[in-house]
């Protein structure tokens, strides 16, 4: 895109050699002049007559017979000149190395900046930036500085060292506004910063470029650069307007190819991009009509003006466009207009023509990115052309030449479809024997399914072992595998149905049964009594991010797991994200149950209390109500609250009969009725307790105090009664000799009376 500045810089400065012009000579030069006065004034002489050949092969001899002469640095910067308007630039960069290597301080910057000019017009960008750089550190006159920046700017665009290209181009723009080629400047500081992303001063750049030089020769170049950013930036309606106002412009129709080009295939790009199809349409028919016959790039503007009418549903058109890219000799194109001239085809409904075309695709170009899923479309339309051998052979075929590419699944579907309609299981296996292995495996996952529907649990099992031993596709042996897990779980198979959750999820990837997997596998793991790894399956689901049903599910599990393995903080995230996830009432219940339960397994007793109070306040009906009763009559027991605890019991024992924490409640009744000397109404409570055998440990403590209470309440005989029936069934307790010492003192005091 860049055009690089050419500039006579040395047809005015003559040749300097310390100060002094050389030449013209006031009488004819001799051919066999010999001495280095006479070869530098021969020299001085052919040059300002414009013999530059003449006069380099003067100053060779010069250079040659004298290199330490003293005028070997200018005869040496007057050389490289020489070879610089004969463009033999490579003599003129040796030259010019002479010169500079001389020392000479009157040539040193002319010699660097003749260097300069001489490597960009070679293209040595690197020498031309060694030596600019060097150049623009000495006191140049101001036509040479501007030029020897923007060359210095153009070499370092060439290294794609854009920093330093802006830098250099902006002293021009900056420093010699007035300067022939600062039009050359803007744009090259334009594209510089465009290089580096910065949009914003490239537009400003390159606008001045086209608003303030109406005849440069770069104006057409920075306006396509324009309208590219403009692209560039998806400002599609911004890019269509300077696309068009560059191809309208005469300086751009003079630029050629070069710019119009690129401005029509813009402009074409924007067009698809704003869905104006029609004038897509147009355009490429115009650049079309220029195309010669045989130029590649008709084939892909062909392609492209298929698109575009199909995309305006003029299907004949678009399938005549498709067939003329179809005869491209780039694979890649030719194999797209096979491909789309076929769906063409569809849409006009042949599907007759529409399998050929597919065909064409795997056929021509069996590595074409297109040609799996041609042949999948291809077995479709045989299909809808009543052609169903033909289309299963497409179909198989996709799977033999394409394994590994998704639309082989997709064929495998395709071909088992008419197996898959059967719904009657029996009829399914039947068909199932009928088919080539390799095709039953779909309908062989779909027979299990259906026996899992109808819940013929162990039916479901030999089908799929049978699926298993033929070594089927990964993907089929997971899911096998899972129904396997589905089947053996409904039989109440714990461990097989493990086994089986295990090998399908190890090879499930992202299939969508995975997650229930992992979750059935981490339940039946917590009935194996194996918490940890229902902790890694839980986890596993939960990874998945499953339905927001199966999630709770996942988080139950987890969350039991975890209190299994007494994982007490862990168990409290995990109740409380079980909580985030607005679960139904009695599960929400029991995620605060469980808060509340693991917060005091941590020994923080008393911020349990109020998480144990919104339990029992948001869910006073559910079964875990009663739990939270016991626990906060446990912390009013605790500060000696006897009524408040009395209360909580009460509430319980009344409000929840059958509770398993009946016996517990009604026993700690008992005791606050003790603690505040309320005998009576301790002895009903605690002889309860004392008969209940569900109470378990309770039971005696229940007799125990029961007989203490009568005791106190002046009931001697039945204070007896009790302790007697306290040590007589529980023997080995640690209260017991404390109940005989008692029984001691009150069968003395009985007898006494």
């Amino acid at each position: 895109m860049k055009r690089w500045k050419v500039a006579p810089l040395y047809l005015s400065l003559g040749i300097v050699t310390g100060g002094v012009v050389l030449g013209p000579l006031a009488l004819p030069v001799s051919a066999q002049a010999q001495s280095p006065e006479e070869l530098l004034a021969a020299a001085s002489a052919l040059f300002d007559a414009k013999k530059y050949a003449e006069a380099a092969l003067r100053l060779e001899q010069f250079l040659q017979a004298n290199p330490k002469h003293a005028k070997a640095g200018p005869a040496a910067l007057a050389l490289g000149r020489c070879y610089t308007q004969t463009k033999q630039y490579p003599k003129a960069i040796l030259a010019y190395d002479k010169a500079i290597a001389s020392k000479d301080g009157t040539v040193l910057a002319q010699a660097q900046l003749g260097l300069g000019e001489a490597a960009i017009f070679s293209s040595d960008w690197e020498k031309a930036t060694t030596a600019l750089d060097a150049a623009v550190k000495n006191a140049l006159k101001a036509e040479q500085a501007s030029l020897a920046y923007l060359w210095l700017g153009q070499a370092n665009y060439q290294l794609e060292r854009f920093p330093a290209s802006e830098a250099a181009y902006l002293k021009v723009t900056q420093l010699y506004a007035t300067s022939d080629f600062v039009d050359n400047a803007w744009f090259g500081a334009g594209l510089a910063a465009q290089r580096q992303g910065k949009a914003d001063a490239a537009r400003q750049r390159l606008k001045t470029v086209v608003d303030r030089f109406p005849k440069s020769l770069d104006r057409p170049q920075a306006h396509l650069a324009l309208a590219q950013l403009e692209f560039d930036a998806k400002r599609f309606r911004e890019a269509r307007v300077a696309y068009e106002a560059l191809l309208n412009d005469p300086a751009a129709k003079a630029a050629g190819a070069e710019v119009t080009g690129p401005a029509e295939e813009g402009l074409i790009g924007v067009l698809l991009e704003l869905q104006d199809f029609a004038a897509a349409s147009a355009r490429l028919d115009a650049v079309l009509a220029r195309l010669p016959a045989n130029d590649p790039q008709r084939w892909r503007a062909q392609l492209t003006l298929g698109h575009a009418r199909y995309r305006q549903k003029q299907y004949e058109p678009a399938l005549a466009a498709y067939i003329e890219a179809a005869k491209s000799t780039d694979g890649t194109v030719a194999g797209e207009g096979h491909y789309w001239a076929a769906n063409a085809s569809i849409a006009l409904k042949r599907p007759a023509e529409a399998a050929t075309q597919f065909g064409q695709v795997a056929t021509r170009f069996p590595k074409h990115p297109l040609a799996a899923r041609a042949l999948l479309k291809q077995g479709d339309a045989l299909l809808e052309a009543k052609q169903p051998d033909a289309a299963a052979a497409a179909y198989r075929k996709v799977s033999a030449a394409y394994p590994q590419a998704p639309e082989a699944a997709e064929a495998q579907k395709a071909l088992g479809d008419a197996v898959n309609s059967l719904s009657d299981p029996v009829k399914l296996a039947l068909a199932l024997k009928s088919m080539a292995p390799a095709e039953r495996v779909p309908g062989t996952l779909r027979l299990a399914r259906l026996y899992l529907d109808g819940k013929k649990y162990a039916e479901a099992v030999a089908p799929l072992t049978d699926l298993l031993k033929a070594n089927p596709p990964a993907e089929a042996v997971a899911e096998a595998n899972y129904l396997l897990g589905l089947s053996y779980e409904a039989q109440e198979k714990p461990a097989p149905a493990l086994q089986a959750f295990a090998e399908a999820v190890k090879r499930g990837g992202t299939a969508t049964w995975v997650a229930d997997a992992h979750t059935r596998a981490a339940w039946l793991a917590l009935d194996q009594k194996q918490a940890p790894q229902a902790e890694v399956s839980a986890n596993a689901a939960l990874a998945l991010k499953p339905a927001v049903e199966l999630e709770r599910q996942a988080r139950l599990a987890l969350l039991q797991a975890q209190l299994d393995q007494e994982k007490w903080d862990a168990a409290l995230e995990a109740s409380r994200q079980l909580q985030a996830t607005n679960p139904p009432a009695d599960t929400l219940a029991m995620a605060r149950f469980t808060e509340a339960w693991a917060t005091e397994k941590k020994g923080k007793v008393e911020e349990a209390l109020p998480l144990w109070s919104r339990l029992l306040a948001d869910h006073p009906k559910s079964d875990y109500a009663a739990d939270a009763l016991l626990h906060l009559g446990d912390a009013e027991l605790r500060g000696e609250k006897w009524d408040a605890a009395r209360q909580r019991y009460s509430a319980l024992l009344t409000g929840f009969p059958k509770s398993p924490l009946v016996p517990e409640a009604r026993y700690k009744l008992g005791t606050t009725h003790f603690n505040q000397e309320k005998w009576a109404e301790a002895v009903v409570e605690l002889d309860r307790v004392g008969v209940d055998k569900a109470a378990g440990d309770l039971q005696p403590l229940g007799l125990y105090w029961a007989g203490m209470a009568y005791d106190r309440a002046g009931k001697k005989l039945e204070a007896i009664d009790r302790l007697t029936k306290f040590t007589v069934q529980f023997p080995k307790h640690e209260l017991v000799m404390k109940a005989k010492i008692k029984l001691a003192g009150l069968k003395a005091v009985a007898s006494g009376e």
